[in-house]
């Protein structure tokens, strides 16, 4: 039979038309002859390693017990602290679908004035451009209950412990919303403006406008990056409260800090690993049993009362958001340019105590060296992705590799995207340290490119899977100017994230190659460790590790949605 091109619908997806992917979007090619086109995957092999290996040691660690198998996992579910940690994880869970439910319901809202939204999404993906470390110590300067250091202190006095008991994961939660739900509006957004206009597709009987595949995205991206929160946590809550919102991958940091044992905390990063590919295949599977309802036809009637209402809601809610997003970059901002003792003790509100010192003092210490290390480690890393994804991508789409092999690699790199650092930190410490390698950036970024690996391979799968065959017969892309425009947004897409999700990288760092590796954000880290006579210092390290990458992924951004979207939109 003749295979049919199909035009792919927008978003990251494992189907296409209804059909299972298998290779590549149409049957086996032409290329099987070709052994040497399995070269193409040699670099993605390489850098996969880096994960795999390592992967594999911690669950031998983890089945290594003295009651075979099951000992340390035993150890593990039976520890209270540890039971307490999993309980804040899947708190994280309840607050990473608000997110999302907030943010679809602001991306249905935004679609009725256009001209205003335009301004405001930017306002709202500013924040994804920010780490979660410098996102959690801004939200801990505004819930400061010191009246003359925190503006919720301000307003309500020191009798309202914002920080304390209960009222933390308001902090934490607002925090975490901050960050992510510009990126889940603008992904929404694509996915609505890429449905047929006059044929909506409802959610289910909902009546909800369906945003389709790009669903997917969303609720895998958020839910993993809730449950797998761990500067956010480390940073804006004060010690006293660490023990009280613990979550999984902090306790696996104090287990291996605490003791030399292997086995227990190994156990606890493959029941991490489980749960978050649990959260995956759940997402998976969702997506595939969707069903799409045609739209019921509006009344003819009330349609110009209903439209006004829902312009107004639109506005007002476009209002509301501008103030709550810029309200803590404006304190950030304020922080940074008053002197550190004013911005410790008199209030970023006031106006003495204005100026550069803070600046001024971050640069005299330890700002600029991890700047320029910062980069390094970004612009390697993305190298690095770029240059193993790409032939990855190209082989799993039209290589004419077997269906079998095919759907392995795919669902492979589906698990990889999304294994937990601590599945893979414990045995490459171990390993940097034996080698003398520890606090390196070239072996760091290797492994922030082997973890950026999977997911840029996927997406650019995607990419090559729109291209249309050759109408010569050959069974290969036909490479037509709209195709290659599609392309073009994923390759960017795939080159941005992976920069900001390395420059503004923690956990990484922080658990493999530790303080030596100094990079910015693990400096600032150390800078916030004494935060309240450091205000000053901390805000103003804050803007300087945020300005590049806010700036290129507000430049960037309609391009970077519309290649996660498929490319569809822009």
């Amino acid at each position: 039979m003749t295979p049919r091109y199909v035009e792919p619908q927008p978003g990251l997806k494992l189907e296409v038309a209804g059909r299972e992917v298998a290779g590549r979007a149409l049957d086996q090619t032409g290329d099987q002859g070709q052994p040497t086109r399995f070269l193409l995957g040699v670099p993605a092999v390489v850098l996969l390693l880096v994960l795999l290996v390592p992967i594999v040691w911690t669950v031998v660690w983890a089945l290594h017990a003295d009651i075979p198998l099951i000992g340390n996992f035993v150890t593990v579910v039976t520890d209270e602290d540890a039971l307490a940690a999993a309980r804040n994880s899947v708190l994280w869970v309840g607050i990473a679908l608000i997110v999302v439910a907030l943010g679809y319901g602001i991306a249905v809202v935004s679609r009725v004035v256009h001209g205003l939204w335009r301004v405001l999404l930017y306002l709202l993906i500013l924040p994804f451009g920010v780490s979660a470390l410098v996102s959690g110590a801004l939200f801990r300067m505004i819930f400061d209950p010191a009246p003359e250091r925190g503006m919720a202190g301000a307003l309500f006095g020191g009798d309202v412990v914002w920080l304390g008991p209960g009222l933390i994961w308001l902090v934490l939660a607002s925090s975490f919303a901050w960050t992510w739900v510009g990126f889940v509006v603008v992904l929404f957004r694509a996915g609505l403006d890429a449905q047929p206009r006059g044929e909506p597709v409802l959610l289910g009987r909902s009546g909800l406008p369906n945003p389709g595949p790009v669903t997917y995205i969303v609720l895998l991206t958020v839910l993993v990056a809730a449950i797998r929160v761990f500067d956010l946590v480390l940073i804006a809550a004060p010690g006293s409260m660490q023990d009280d919102v613990d979550v999984v991958g902090l306790h696996w940091w104090r287990m291996t800090s605490r003791s030399a044992d292997t086995g227990a905390p190994a156990a606890l990063a493959v029941l991490l690993f489980v749960i978050v590919g649990a959260l995956s295949l759940a997402t998976m599977r969702q997506r595939r049993a969707e069903q799409e309802i045609p739209a019921p036809a509006e009344p003819s009637g009330p349609a110009t009362t209903t439209s006004a209402n829902r312009r107004w809601l639109s506005w007002l809610v476009g209002i509301g958001l501008a103030v709550l997003w810029l309200v803590p970059v404006v304190i950030l901002l304020a922080t940074a340019f008053h002197d550190p003792r004013a911005a410790g003790s008199a209030g970023w509100w006031r106006l003495s105590g204005l100026g550069f010192e803070s600046f001024a003092e971050v640069s005299a210490s330890w700002l600029w060296p991890a700047v320029l290390g910062s980069v390094f480690l970004a612009v390697l890393a993305t190298a690095l992705v770029v240059a193993a994804a790409v032939p990855a991508a190209y082989l799993l789409t039209w290589g004419g590799m077997p269906r079998w092999l095919t759907r392995s690699l795919t669902l492979l790199l589906v698990i990889l995207a999304v294994a937990p650092v601590q599945m893979y930190a414990g045995p490459l410490r171990d390993i940097f340290d034996a080698l003398g390698i520890a606090g390196a950036r070239t072996p760091l970024s290797l492994v922030h490119a082997a973890a950026g690996l999977p997911f840029a391979t996927l997406v650019l799968r995607t990419a090559f899977q729109a291209a249309p065959p050759d109408p010569s017969g050959t069974r290969r892309p036909a490479l037509d100017g709209t195709w290659l425009a599609r392309y073009m947004r994923a390759l960017i897409a795939v080159g941005v994230l992976e920069f900001v999700l390395v420059w503004n990288d923690f956990i990484v760092g922080f658990l493999i190659s530790g303080p030596r590796s100094t990079p910015l954000n693990l400096l600032l880290w150390g800078e916030a460790r004494q935060f309240g006579i450091s205000t000053g210092t901390v805000a103003a390290g804050a803007v300087v590790a945020s300005v590049i990458p806010v700036a290129l992924l507000l430049a960037t951004w309609p391009k970077v949605i519309s290649g996660l979207a498929g490319g569809a939109t822009e």
